[in-house]
């Protein structure tokens, strides 16, 4: 068994006979993931803080002790990928504290978009925040991502069952996340049929509703 089959946690067998495989991810996966990133988010504010950024917050979140990166490929090109945390708390102190390595580029975007600096201290507001107020043992899928090109192949519940199983595995007692609601159908769809209950909706600044959704390990495992 070559290391690649050894790290495949999901198969997805496809009507064209081609098989996708989930596994987890190592760090030359990252200009990939970064690539993924900003074809499916092309206007979100963190594809606006430039490539670099994003390549350091993955690997960030990569050789975090309870990080979870997982990627798609067919035939050795990666076509999705999940992206999380156990213990977000601690994750977001940690992000805190290397904010030095994400400087550089967020003050690069800056430059060529100043009216980004509103959106960049709400981003701090919420890394400080998050990091007292989320309770031990819980797991943020922060992103999750298929490539254009791939989409219709269920890539997308397969990333999150696999993202759900390593949770588990990581001792998490439930997963959440949040996603637009708005103008958002497919994804709050996905989350629905993957078993996460619609918890609450809220305005995360003017003219920008989301919705929170939650599944515990319970309903989770029997998924």
């Amino acid at each position: 068994m070559t290391p690649t089959q050894s790290m495949n946690l999901h198969e997805l067998r496809m009507a064209s006979g081609r098989t996708s495989m989930v596994r987890k991810a190592v760090a030359a996966d990252l200009p990939g993931i970064v690539t993924i990133h900003e074809k499916a988010f092309s206007h979100f504010f963190l594809t606006r803080l430039g490539s670099l950024f994003l390549h350091r917050y993955y690997g960030l979140v990569l050789n975090y002790r309870t990080g979870i990166v997982l990627v798609s490929e067919e035939r050795g090109v990666l076509d999705g990928f999940a992206c999380g945390f156990v213990d977000p708390a601690e994750f977001y102190g940690l992000m805190w504290r290397s904010r030095h390595n994400f400087m550089l580029p967020a003050l690069s975007a800056l430059l060529h978009e100043p009216f980004l600096v509103a959106k960049v201290l709400q981003g701090i507001h919420r890394i400080q925040t998050s990091a007292t107020r989320t309770p031990v043992r819980s797991c943020e899928l922060s992103s999750i991502a298929v490539a254009p090109e791939a989409a219709g192949k269920r890539l997308g519940k397969t990333l999150v069952q696999a993202f759900l199983a390593q949770a588990w595995s990581l001792d998490a007692q439930y997963v959440y996340l949040t996603t637009d609601a708005d103008g958002n159908e497919p994804a709050n769809a996905l989350y629905r049929k993957s078993g996460f209950q619609h918890t609450r909706r809220f305005l995360q600044r003017k003219g920008r509703w989301m919705n929170e959704y939650v599944i515990d390990r319970m309903t989770g495992s029997d998924s």
